[in-house]
Order: C-alpha cells, then structure tokens, then sequence
C-alpha cells in the first residue's frame, strides 16, 4: 500500500518536498494536501478492516502481536517519509499499541455474544447431572500462595499424629452436591464459558483480567433479564420446561457458590481484596428457579380443582349420572398427576419430585375429604359408591411417585406417600368410616386418643356420623361419646 501511494506521487505534477531553494514561495505538497483529507477516513478503515481482525482471541497469542505493532511502525513510519503523515500522527500505533484493551473489550464482546446465543437455544435439550459430574475445564495454574498452604498442610497432619482430633462421624463426600437431575445442554455451557473466560483472566493483564471478571458476572446478570422473557410461554404452559428451568437455576447457584473462590488466588492483584465473589447472586438464580416451578404448580393445582369441580360436590352417589361425573372426575386427576410423573420423571431431583408430586396428590385428597364431609346425607349405597371412589385413588394414588425410570427402584417411594401427602392418613380413615358401624367408628375414635382422632375433629366425626346413620338411640350413645 506504501509503495502503491508512493508511486502515485512521485508520477503526480506536484511535488512530495516543500519549496525549492530558488523559489521564495513553497508550492502545494500533494503528500500532506491527500493525508489532511483522507487520513482520518483511511486509518478508521484500516483500523476497522485490518487491525480489528488482527486481535488475537486468546491471552497466549498476545506476545505474537508485536509483529504487527512493528508492522504498523513500519507503515507510519514510511507514510510520514512521504510526508504524507506529519510527526504528531500516530493513530494506528496508538491502536495497536492498545491491544491489551482491544483484546478484553473484543474478549467480553465475544463472550456475552455466545452467552446470549446459548440462553435463546433449546432448553429441552438436557444432560444428566450426578453428584460426580464436574465442569470440564483445564486444571488451574498453581499460584504461588498453595506453597504457604502446603507447608500449612504438612504442619497440620504433623500435629494430627500427635493428637487425633478427627471425628468419628464424618459427613458423606457427596454431602454437598447437587442430587442428580437434568439440565439443559445449553446451561451446562454457559457454565463451561464461565469458567473458561476466568481461567483466561489468571493469563490475563491486570486490566484485562477486571473486565473478563465482570463479564463472567454479567453473564448471569443477563440470565436474568433473557430467558425468563424469553422463554417466557413455554415456562408456563410447559411442567417440564419449567421442571428443566428450576434445575438450570439451582445448577447455576450451585456453581456460584463457589466459582470466585477457585479463582481467588490465581487473578490480578486487583481483585484479589475480596471481590471476587459470586455468592451474592446466589439467592437471585434460587429464587428465579422456585418462582417458576411454584407458578407451575399453582397451574397444576388450579387445573386438579377444576377437574374436581365436575364432580357435582359427591352428592347422591345412587343417581347414576352424578356417579359417572364424579368418576370420571377421579379419573381425570390420576390421569394429569399420572402424566406430570411422566414429564418430571428422571428430570427433577427425587426428593423434589416426591415433594411435588405429594403437594398436588394431597391437594387433590384434600378436597374430596371436605366435599364429602360437607355432605348431610349419605344413604348406604352412596356410602358404597364414595368409597369405591375413594378407594380408586387410594389403589392408583401411590403410582405417580415414580421419581426414576427403573420401575423397580420406585417402589420405595410408593411405600412412603404418607410421607409426602399429609391427607393420606385422614384419607384411609374417612373411607373407614363409609363401611363401618358405629361400634367400629367408637373403637377407632377411642376417646380422643385413635386413629381416627388424629385426623379428624370432634365436630367432623359427628357430622359424618349424622349424615351415614339414622337417628336412633344407638347413634346418639355414639355421638355422647365423641368429645
């Protein structure tokens, strides 16, 4: 390019040199006449055209850019020969000889760039979590503080021989891991992005390592504000994107936890007085995580009621459409619990599969338990047809918790519903009571102190005793003795 801007001069009518010995009156430099007027355009543009794109992408190539800092000495240099440039015109030099700040600005760019790309993907698309699964980065250097550490180490274990003060009991190695679940493929490396632009900041510059750092901050800063929004739909009407997005969030605070402390050692001084932290953002991701999955649930719970909601309050079983109604409601809330256990199957944690599901079974209990003791007449027949109702929920109930995809690894958790639905218990006794005598229901009361006591008031027992028998002596005897 020099030698081409060069040649045009020398073949141009006016001369590079300023005025000649024998003329009072210098002429017109062409050289400085073209560079006042286009060498602010033509260095924006080689700088936009060249120099951006010579920006390396990694900390470990930037010692090979001075090639191209002396390249564009070289340029200047032979431009102002020319007298094209004037002495105080460095504008290309001083870009390149800022290419500590390009490299970070140009580093962070990127890096928000392909954050954003992965929080607009698929969420559905998941990969396992386990315990032992861990984020696949390098090993960090060691920093010269972990010499101090060892020689504490070795200090310690000294005076551990001498004096044991280790417990007997210690905690398990997975005490503190994430239980296993599935997150999105796109979260886990967002995670990986993380933790590589810090593993970039230890090689960095000073300067460079502050401004990846608080990219990796924004990063999560900008969860925040995106996928919520746009993700938004599916959140809602999906239980198992919502399931997938309750994981991702706690995958990531989870990391949070601990992710500047790893680092704390190993970037610039700079940020090395406490600032490097991430466990501030903690309780955000915890909460943008439970917010979603409990605005599920709520949805869930308002669909289970208004299933219910057609089973005309239970009431005169012996007609037959109102029997079919109220059947037909049942099967209908096994069949959305039955098809939620499906989504959520081997997506959430267990124990936060069980607590959910637990929570919408025990809902749905819950209200058959009041519509039925709300009613103030129970013939026989109705009695019997409640309690094949009940009793359908009571044989199929047990099979939503299926946390796992082994069939016979669930049974565990089958066996342990009274754990997770409170109104179990309550459940088996009211279904007692629609076959029993009274002589049965007294036993069971036992003076406050039964079975049936611990599930149900006084004042519930005899409403329900009212509404099964009729008004005799007998029932009256019954009735004195629920206190």
């Amino acid at each position: 390019m020099v030698s081409c801007l060069k040649l045009f001069l020398l073949n141009s009518d006016l001369p590079l040199d300023t005025g000649l010995e024998n003329e009072k009156t210098p002429k017109i430099i062409l050289a400085e006449m073209l560079g006042d007027m286009i060498w602010e355009d033509l260095s924006e543009c080689l700088i936009k055209n060249c120099l951006v794109y010579s920006i390396p992408t990694n900390s470990s190539k930037l010692q090979q850019y001075e090639e191209i800092i002396q390249s564009t000495e070289e340029f200047e240099n032979a431009l102002k020969e020319m007298r094209f440039l004037k002495g105080d015109t460095t504008d290309l030099l001083k870009y390149a000889h800022n290419i500590n700040s390009h490299f970070a600005n140009k580093k962070c760019q990127d890096v928000i760039v392909a954050a954003r790309n992965l929080m607009t993907s698929e969420i559905h698309n998941t990969v396992k979590i386990t315990p032992d699964s861990k984020i696949s980065v390098p090993d960090l250097p060691t920093p010269d503080e972990d010499n101090k550490l060892q020689v504490q180490k070795i200090s310690v274990t000294q005076y551990n021989e001498m004096v044991n003060l280790q417990p007997e009991n210690t905690l398990d190695r997975h005490s503190f891991s994430l239980p296993t679940c599935r997150v999105s493929e796109s979260v886990k490396k967002l995670m990986e992005l993380a933790y590589q632009t810090l593993l970039e900041a230890t090689t960095s510059s000073d300067q460079c390592a502050v401004q990846l750092f608080y990219s990796v901050r924004n990063i999560f800063h900008l969860f925040h504000d995106v996928v919520p929004t746009y993700h938004k739909e599916n959140l809602q009407k999906l239980p198992q994107l919502a399931a997938i997005h309750h994981n991702n969030c706690m995958y990531i605070a989870h990391h949070l936890l601990t992710l500047g402390h790893q680092f704390r050692l190993r970037l610039a001084p700079i940020l090395c007085d406490g600032t490097t932290t991430f466990v501030d953002l903690v309780p955000g991701f915890r909460r943008l995580g439970t917010e979603c999955f409990l605005a599920q649930m709520r949805a869930q719970k308002a669909e289970l009621m208004e299933r219910l909601s057609s089973a005309r309050n239970f009431s005169n079983m012996d007609d037959e459409e109102n029997y079919s109604a109220a059947s037909k409601a049942i099967r209908q809330v096994l069949h959305q619990l039955k098809r939620l256990g499906i989504v959520w199957q081997d997506v959430l944690p267990v124990n936060i599969y069980c607590k959910a599901m637990g929570t919408l079974l025990n809902t749905a209990i819950s209200e058959i338990i009041g519509r039925i003791t709300a009613l103030e007449d129970i013939s026989t027949e109705d009695g019997d047809r409640l309690y094949s109702l009940c009793k359908t929920v009571m044989d199929e109930g047990p099979q939503v918790f299926a946390p796992l995809s082994e069939e016979s690894k669930n049974k565990k958790y089958q066996e342990e519903v009274p754990v997770y639905v409170p109104k179990w218990m309550p459940f088996k006794e009211l279904m007692m009571m629609l076959q029993a005598s009274l002589q049965e229901i007294g036993d069971r009361w036992a003076d406050g102190k039964g079975p049936l006591a611990a599930a149900f008031s006084s004042s519930e027992v005899k409403a329900l005793i009212r509404a099964l028998f009729q008004n005799t002596e007998r029932r009256a005897a019954a009735l004195a003795k629920i206190k």
